[in-house]
């Protein structure tokens, strides 16, 4: 379930913002987004690719996911 969202978070990342596979690998798994979606306590895996999006989102903007 996490690689199936971590692979389409890349996709977003690099289709909506023309970054290379570098860039969003790089953005994506240095963000605390990322590693709440790795921590199997914080239920964030169960959520839509969109929940998750916007959880980055909303972390590159403010710093914090939540």
């Amino acid at each position: 379930m996490q690689e199936d969202i971590t692979s389409d978070i890349l996709e977003i990342l690099m289709d909506n913002n023309n970054m290379s596979m570098e860039q969003a690998m790089t953005l994506f798994y240095n963000s605390d987004t990322f590693t709440r979606l790795q921590d199997s306590e914080s239920g964030l895996y169960y959520q839509s690719v969109g929940y998750v999006m916007d959880c980055l989102n909303n972390e590159l903007a403010t710093g914090k996911c939540w």
